[in-house]
């Protein structure tokens, strides 16, 4: 190998890295989102709502009777992105769905900025897509959720407070906060922990006697003392009413009926 085509491998290496990059990113983070919640409505194949088919390259550029869906590099100025975020009152995607969340948001938005790399040069058949779609394969990846994984058991991290609590638990917080360089707050009252407590799980100030019965048990055993008060709080009628009426509010005044089709409530 020459010198001048030794020097046009090494200019042309990092374009390739970046462009491996590029679809590796979109495989992982952009197509399984397609693939569940676009393919059914926009495809190729047969049924491509506003003339648009978001199951190819070819279809996301040219886009559908609103114009192209995305421009490549130009995240904020995307049809697709703007549909997503919810954007416009009329013109929210998924259909009859919630919005997507925020990491997948931004996924988009940093694939776009990146040129949109998409490897999906032609369309696929009836047949690929009817596979791709098919409940079997939509079950395969909600298998891959991490709520579906295997429960394993974690080792703890080092800390530097070792002293602060010994609890597994809490030496996660902690290790999270030292790497955040946050350190926590020193211990409070007892008081102070009664009415934390009282508000959180009850939403009401503690009564004169939860606070004179609590102050006496923490001198005898603060850990015995608090955790007999947070199982009182819990079995009381106003932690049921807290959270009762919290979440019948919830569905009074929610847009859908919550379940897996998620369809609009007319």
């Amino acid at each position: 190998m020459n010198t001048i085509s030794r020097l046009t491998l090494l200019l042309l290496l990092p374009l390739n890295l970046l462009a491996n990059e590029g679809i590796e990113f979109f495989e992982a983070k952009i197509r399984p989102i397609l693939v569940e919640h676009c393919y059914e409505c926009h495809n190729s194949s047969g049924k491509a709502k506003a003339k648009l088919a978001l199951d190819y390259k070819g279809g996301v550029l040219k886009g559908g009777s609103e114009g192209p869906a995305i421009a490549p590099g130009k995240p904020e100025e995307s049809l697709l992105l703007k549909t997503i975020r919810h954007e416009f009152e009329d013109l929210r995607m998924p259909k009859n769905g919630p919005r997507l969340s925020k990491n997948v948001l931004e996924d988009f938005r940093k694939w776009i900025a990146m040129g949109a790399p998409d490897p999906r040069d032609k369309p696929p058949s009836a047949e690929q897509l009817a596979k791709t779609t098919s409940w079997e394969a939509l079950r395969e990846r909600r298998k891959k959720w991490w709520s579906f994984q295997p429960i394993k058991k974690q080792q703890l991290p080092e800390v530097a407070a070792k002293d602060w609590s010994g609890h597994p638990v809490d030496k996660f917080l902690l290790a999270g906060m030292e790497q955040a360089k946050l350190a926590p707050n020193e211990e409070t009252d007892a008081l102070a922990a009664l009415r934390r407590l009282s508000f959180a799980i009850t939403g009401l100030p503690p009564t004169p006697a939860q606070q004179e019965t609590y102050a006496k048990e923490v001198e005898k055993d603060a850990g015995a003392a608090t955790e007999k008060l947070v199982d009182d709080l819990l079995a009381s009628p106003q932690f049921g009413e807290r959270w009762a009426r919290h979440w019948l509010d919830v569905a009074g005044f929610a847009e859908t009926d919550g379940l897996e089709d998620d369809i609009i409530i007319g």
